[in-house]
């Protein structure tokens, strides 16, 4: 189950009921999970608008852990101009003797109108005794609140969400001492609750007007996947957008909008082969050009569905682009994967066989995979690291953590709003090939080290080619982690269970240390750290990730740029290459010419000392190793020179 954040910060905290299987656990203790059985009458559906899935067979319910309470939620009605509410209607799981329909000024602080009712368990459907007016221009929070609360999770829950997809304009709730705000509220007799994030999904509510012209077609852009960081202009990148039909009619067609910055608003028109039911959610793929050189966001919307003006026009999904002259950059030779898990988390064990199943995929596609495995973000355990519980909170959302969870290279996944999901979430075909299509802008060449006295020293190095990444947002993290260690009290798995690439030293900063590229585009760090007798140096791997700011406000720039892994006290360094493209090197009357793009290059004797970076050096006879760098590769030789 996912973790929410405590939804009411001076009295409460939600406990949500579940009916769907999920691995996903919460990372607070108070939170648990209880059957909520079915709510609605099998084969019945609620009428009216709403933003729910109308057809969902099991509702999550929300409850709170106190007696004496009201809570109630709410849906945002879109703009319907001068109209009627006539009807409200939502399941519940508890009936209520003494309850409320309610409908609220758009900020939740007025109560426009409020009707006492009694609600039943199951689907409830209220008419209001007196038609609620709507004003044009205006929006209404239009919902019910209940006093109906259990006091443990053997109880009832009653305020409905429909697990699902959660849209913004259907995440209202609110709990307090009075069902409604009034002139004299506070904080204790009525306030509203964070549920955004928490993945109940929408909240279960339907609005029934007198006139529901304006509700037929209606279109609820959820979300934006795509990559235009880095890109050239014109290059055209797939974008996958979500699209809900919250409308009474299916959807045959619409009309998708997108800006780059404040550029030139342009339109895509799709026509559905299969028509997008009503409460149903869609996927649909564009090809998008980057149509404008510089930084920024790119704007989407939905503007028209089934060739009418769609009222949430106006809800944007925006994406970052960074678009230039990035056509040196190389094609993706590294993945890592990170992971968050703890001993406490019953259902992580599970999780291995999805997380293998992706770096067997990864690898076998020719990918270099290096992978961490924090325990932090659900609960502590023996393998906790303080820099651990600093780094991990930059990959979730700004509503809680939960494990198993697991990042790849850092993308940011727009339906999670995060840099996570469950393992299981990653496709391994889907996932190796938008890596393998990725591309990369900078290359770690050697992770060179030497041990004396229990102190590790690493020098990690390498090459990033100019206008392929920002001078003022690169940054090193260096992790030294451990395999096969015995697990104390693993939830959820039997004897002999071992945890896998833990850190046990960070050699920089948890959030990585700002690094320096020279002029060349080469950069070198030399970092020191004391090893411990007790971890098993066989086991242990030394990781090293270059990547943007992990801190920064905007999640998808946090995308990692490369990361290599090399094993404790032995050095990563490119094996001997000269491939077709490589520069040809040959040496005459003692000095070097090479043919060929060179950026830079260095030569060494056969003892691994550096002779020369020039080519104005006269060399004796003898045998030498060459390292040339080019257009971010590094090219590695024998030069003899006679």
């Amino acid at each position: 189950m996912k973790q929410t954040a405590t939804l009411w910060s001076l009295l409460l905290t939600l406990l949500m009921t579940v009916t769907i299987g999920t691995a996903q656990e919460p990372v607070m203790s108070r939170l648990q999970a209880a059957p909520a059985g079915t709510s609605l009458r099998a084969g019945e559906t609620l009428p009216g608008f709403g933003y729910a899935d109308r057809y969902v067979e099991e509702i999550s319910y929300l409850g709170i852990g106190q007696t004496g309470l009201y809570l109630s939620c709410y849906i945002l009605l879109p703009e319907v101009g001068a109209n009627k509410i006539e009807r409200i209607s939502f399941p519940a799981a508890k009936a209520d003797k003494e309850a409320y329909v309610l409908v609220l000024s758009e900020d939740g602080k007025t109560t426009l109108y409020n009707q006492k009712c009694a609600i039943v368990k199951g689907d409830n459907q209220i008419a209001l005794s007196t038609p609620f007016a709507t004003e044009a221009g205006k929006r209404y929070l239009v919902g019910f609140a209940t006093k109906a609360v259990g006091k443990s999770e053997k109880d009832a829950f009653v305020i409905p969400f429909d697990g699902t997809v959660e849209i913004d304009d259907a995440l209202y709730a609110a709990a307090g001492t009075e069902p409604y705000p009034t002139a004299s509220s506070t904080n204790e007799t009525f306030s509203f609750l964070r549920v955004k994030g928490a993945g109940f999904g929408s909240a279960c509510i339907f609005v029934s007007l007198k006139d529901e012209s304006k509700l037929q077609n209606l279109g609820y852009l959820t979300a934006a996947d795509g990559n235009f960081i880095m890109v050239t202009k014109d290059e055209k990148r797939p974008t996958k957008i979500s699209l809900r039909n919250i409308g009474m009619n299916d959807i045959t067609s619409f009309e998708l909008t997108y800006q780059f910055g404040t550029g030139e608003v342009k339109t895509l028109s799709q026509t559905l082969t299969t028509a997008l039911a009503s409460s149903k959610t869609g996927e649909y793929t564009f090809e998008i050009p980057a149509e404008a050189e510089g930084m920024g966001t790119v704007h989407f919307a939905v503007a028209k569905v089934n060739g009418q003006k769609n009222a949430f026009a106006d809800n944007r999904v925006d994406l970052p682009f960074k678009v230039g002259d990035f056509s040196a950059m190389i094609d993706r030779e590294t993945v890592i994967l990170e992971r968050f898990t703890s001993e406490q988390c019953g259902n992580c064990p599970g999780a291995d066989r999805y997380v293998k199943a992706d770096i067997d995929k990864m690898k076998a596609a020719g990918l270099r995979v290096s992978y961490i495995m924090y325990h932090s973000g659900f609960k502590k355990d023996f393998l906790t690291m303080p820099e651990s519980e600093k780094l991990y909170r930059y990959f979730f959302s700004d509503k809680g953590s939960f494990a198993p969870a697991m990042s790849i290279n850092r993308t940011y996944l727009p339906k999670e709003g995060a840099l996570v999901q469950h393992a299981a979430g990653y496709d391994p075909n889907e996932w190796t090939t938008k890596m393998k299509n990725d591309k990369q802008g900078v290359k770690i060449e050697r992770i060179d080290q030497t041990i004396s006295d229990g102190t590790l020293e690493a020098v990690v190095s390498g090459v990033a080619l100019k206008n392929c990444f920002d001078p003022e947002d690169l940054y090193l993290t260096v992790i030294v982690t451990e395999d096969n260690i015995p697990a104390r009290y693993q939830a959820g798995a039997g004897k002999g269970y071992k945890h896998q690439a833990v850190p046990r030293l960070f050699l920089t900063a948890p959030t990585g240390n700002k690094l320096k590229v020279e002029a060349d585009g080469t950069f070198s760090v030399t970092l020191k750290g004391a090893l411990k007798s007790t971890w098993d140096g066989s086991q242990c791997n030394v990781v090293a990730i270059v990547h943007p700011s992990i801190t920064q406000p905007d999640r998808a720039s946090r995308a990692v740029h490369t990361a290599e892994t090399a094993p404790l006290g032995f050095g990563l360094a490119n094996e001997l290459v000269a491939p077709a493209e490589a520069p040809v090197v040959t040496a005459e009357d003692g000095y070097l010419r090479i043919l060929g793009r060179v950026d830079a290059f260095e030569l060494y004797d056969m003892s691994g000392a550096l002779v020369t970076t020039t080519v104005g050096t006269r060399l004796l006879p003898g045998t030498y190793i060459i390292r040339i760098f080019s257009d971010l590769r590094v090219y590695t030789s024998k030069v003899i020179v006679r």
